[in-house]
This record gives C-alpha cells, structure tokens and sequence, in this order.
C-alpha cells in the first residue's frame, strides 16, 4: 500500500491517537492546502500533479519526526499527524519548519514551480481529540487562513461558529426566499443638475426571526457559489422591477438599480432571466441599471463580457459599483459596455474634511467623465458634501442626506411628503 495514500493515512492515524500510550499527551494536526496546484491540472496533467504530492509527501515525512504520519487526503492536499509533541508551541514550530522547506521553487523538468501552500493547524483537547474532529478543525483554519490571506492558521473554537452559523444560514435563506422572508429597501437617487429623484438602489434585507437583521455581504456570501444564488437573483430582479413598476404607478417617475454579483453573470440563464422581467413588469430598459463590483466586471471569465454584452443590447445600463476599491485596469474598462461608475463612499464621506479624498474624488469624476461615463456618489450625508461634490461635476448623488434605504410603501410615502415634485430641496431648506 502506498505509505502516503488517503486510506492508509486515516488509518495509521486512528489507530495511533487510540493507542493508550498517545493518551493525555499533546498531538495535532497540520493540513497543508497547495491552491497553486490547481492551475497546473490543465497544464501539466493530473498523474504529473499526483507524482509532485507524493514527491512533497516524502519530503515531509523525511522532515518530520519519526513517529508522525504524513498522507495525501484530497486533490491538492497533505495532512500531518504531530504525535508526542513537548508544548502546543512545537505544532507551530513544526508548521513554520514545513512553510521553509516548500518555500523555494518545486522543480519539475527544469521549471520553478511557486507551491504557496496554506497550512491549518489542530492542536487535541479533552473535547477535540478523535482524528475526525482534529481533521475538521484543521480544515476550518485553512479556510480561515486563506480568507486572511496568511500561510498559517492555529484553530481556536471560536471559528467554528461562524461556519455553523452559515450552515444554519442556509437552509433558513432557502425558506426565506420561498415563503417571502425577504424584501427590498430603496434608496434615492438624485440627478444633481435637475435635482429630481432619477433612480432608486435596490438593497436586499432578511430580517431573519431568531438573529434579527442579517448584513446583506453574510447573506450573499452564504448564497454564492451554491444552488440558492441563482434563486436569489431571480427573486431580487422581479421583485425589484415589480416594485419600481408599483412606485412608477404611485407617481415617482424614476428607475430602479439592481445589483449582480460575479457569480450571477457566470450564469448562463442570467440573460433569459433578464428578458422575462422586462417583458412581464413594463419597466422601460433604460430605466433599469445593474451595478456590478469592480471584481465582477474585471472578472475574466470566458463568458462575463459578453453576458454584460447581451444586457447592454437588451437597452439596460451598466454600473461599477465600488469604483476605486477594487483593482481596475484601465485595458479592461475601455472593453466594458458601462455606463456609470459609483464611487465609493469611503472616500466621498471624507472628502470635505479630508484633501487627499477630494483629489481622489476629483480624479476620478474627470476619469469617469472623460470615458462618456455618468458618474455617482455614495455615502453623501452633510450639504458640504453635496455642494462640493456639484462643484466638481458630480452627476448622481445617493446617501442620508436624501434618504436611508426604505421599503416601497415608506419610498412612496416618503416621496409624496417630502418631495412631492420629486426635486431636491434647495441647499437654504436642507440647512434650514
């Protein structure tokens, strides 16, 4: 049997954390996690990705003492069981000791290979001592130390509430979406030149019954990358047209932004999705805007660009939203179909009282502007804001200054108290 194999590991380790000599003594478990191994599938074939595991399996079953265990337990993965250690620090030390030996390059027929391995460390306790659980908990702080962006991570209990929270999550999001858990609140958007009510963003909430309100960033990720995404995105686009056609009806002439996600343009029904909304709540094209995350729209998906395509020749508008915390690339902006950017409100909160937030606000209004982009300002919440922000060319403005996110019967109520020409108040009646 192959001393490294997957069954043969579980089983040398079972058996050895049973043994009644390992009893109160300190062991732990590593999971070594190679990412960059993934990119090489493709490249260099899967037998060539197993023989390089199996070269680094040996290589840290040469490294490390000789009673512990080293096998390979998934596709880019090695596992290590650290038995008899002196202190929990040695499990440390013995994580540090592997990030040194797969530091240099793996040389593979004359070419460097970057292994940059993520290591998650278990340490056993009277609670966490069977090799299932140490291997869970190992798992948990390697997705922890990825999420961190660091090469290693000790796992505390306290990581796992989270994932068991979202477990949770899960399941309750699904009834949400099927039995009406949900809704949207609409914020204002101002066109600064009429000073009219041009458009509203659409803004997921979940007030769920026993957490209360769950941040809309945990919902989406809870839903990304599983079956409930694409749910989600349909639920979020009818109900948002359905309910700007309701607003449009109330009297407030004004359109509606939805936001996407980078999974959602992955999707290969988004588009047929798109259509069937239009078609069914008689919301003019061009009155709807996606917003999309500058990693949605840098995103170089074979399928992305021409997804953003489609919904530009369906007459929709196209949005970055987030622009400036991102990583743009201007080779990349001149391919996009886009039609507004959003600038952040980390920088246009600031930006009365702080210069260096001004000249980056400024920039990139004269950037959006010189790119035949609209330009629009989150986070706008004092007068000194906005006035800066007319100064400067600013186009739309959205922040509590006009208006928190509101359900549709508080928008229209709110609207029809408040701005009932739908027109900004005048900078001597909001200082009044």
């Amino acid at each position: 049997m192959n001393p490294f194999a997957y069954q043969h590991f579980l089983q040398q380790a079972a058996q050895t954390l049973h043994d009644e000599n390992q009893l109160g003594r300190r062991n732990a478990v590593l999971i070594i996690n190679f990412e960059r191994l993934t990119e090489l599938d493709g490249v260099l074939g899967f037998t060539v990705v197993d023989n390089i595991l199996q070269q680094i399996a040996q290589q840290l079953g040469d490294a490390l003492n000789p009673g512990d265990l080293v096998g390979i337990t998934g596709r880019y993965q090695i596992a290590c069981l650290l038995v008899d250690l002196l202190t929990d620090a040695h499990a440390m030390l013995a994580a540090h000791k592997i990030l040194r030996i797969m530091a240099p390059p793996f040389v593979l027929d004359r070419k460097n290979i970057i292994l940059a391995p993520r290591l998650g460390v278990a340490l056993n306790s009277e609670s966490d001592h069977t090799l299932d659980q140490l291997m869970c908990n190992a798992s948990t702080a390697v997705r922890q130390a990825k999420l961190e962006q660091n090469p290693i991570k000790l796992f505390y209990a306290e990581m796992q509430d989270p994932l068991l929270f979202q477990i949770d999550l899960w399941s309750d999001l699904d009834n949400a979406i099927e039995n009406g858990g949900l809704y949207l609140g609409y914020q204002p958007q101002i066109d600064i030149a009429s000073g009219r009510i041009k458009s509203t963003e659409a803004l997921l909430r979940w007030h769920h019954p026993l957490h209360g309100m769950i941040p809309t960033d945990k919902l989406i990720r809870v839903a990304e990358g599983t079956a409930l995404m694409p749910k989600l995105t349909l639920w979020v686009f009818h109900t948002a047209l359905r309910e700007c056609s309701e607003y449009r009806r109330a009297g407030l002439n004004a359109g509606v932004s939805i936001n996407f996600s980078a999974d959602d343009l992955r999707d290969p029904e988004l588009t047929e999705i798109v259509s069937q909304g239009l078609a069914l709540w008689n919301v003019p094209p061009g009155d709807i805007t996606i917003e999309l995350t500058e990693t949605a729209v840098m995103d170089n998906h074979a399928g992305t660009l021409n997804t953003l395509c489609q919904l530009k020749d369906m007459g929709l508008k196209l949005a970055m939203d987030d622009f400036g915390t991102g990583y743009s690339s201007m080779a990349r902006m001149l391919d996009l179909p886009l039609d507004e950017v959003k600038i952040d409100m980390i920088f246009v909160k600031h930006m009365t009282k702080h210069h260096k937030h001004e000249r980056i606000v400024d920039s990139m209004i004269s950037l959006a502007h010189r790119l035949n982009l609209s330009v629009v300002a989150e986070g706008v919440e004092d007068v000194a804001t906005y006035e800066r922000l007319r100064v400067l060319g600013c186009d739309i403005i959205q922040g509590y200054l006009i208006g928190k996110a509101m359900p549709l019967p508080e928008l229209i109520n709110t609207v029809s108290d408040q701005f009932p020409t739908h027109r900004l108040q005048t900078t001597s009646q909001l200082t009044a």
